[in-house]
């Protein structure tokens, strides 16, 4: 169970990360950025930031995780301005990939309803109730 310090200070990285990342480091990709979570050791030296990067191709999602991480240290110097902390923590960034499951899930259970949709006569079944 993380206190309650360590819960407000890890809330307000988050939204200075998120601002960070829509102000100073904005995506030229055109992906949209929000940074989902953040979770702080006790002892504030280290942070795992989750980012959710929603994209359709991995490829430019792996990218722009890959750019955030190069801005890593910027990124640090930033929030250390912007908070006044002893030390600052020190940020691995993570790709939150809870939307992209949450898809994968969504289309498994549009397939087993239009497999339960199509009856025994093999034809698609058009009840307004489906």
């Amino acid at each position: 169970m993380t206190s309650y310090r360590v819960q407000r200070v890890a809330d307000e990285i988050k939204r200075i990360i998120g601002e960070i990342l829509i102000k100073e480091i904005p995506d030229n990709q055109g992906n949209l950025l929000t940074v989902t979570k953040v979770n702080c050791t006790p002892d504030l030296r280290e942070a795992k930031v989750y980012i959710s990067i929603y994209n359709e191709d991995a490829d430019q999602r792996r990218q722009s995780l890959r750019r955030i991480i190069r801005h890593g240290s910027y990124i640090r110097k930033l929030v250390g301005s912007r908070i006044i902390l002893k030390n600052v923590p020190l940020f691995c960034f993570l790709e939150d990939d809870t939307i992209q499951y949450a898809e994968k899930i969504e289309r498994l259970i549009q397939q087993i309803h239009e497999q339960e949709d199509i009856g025994e006569s093999g034809t698609k079944r058009t009840d307004p109730e489906y």
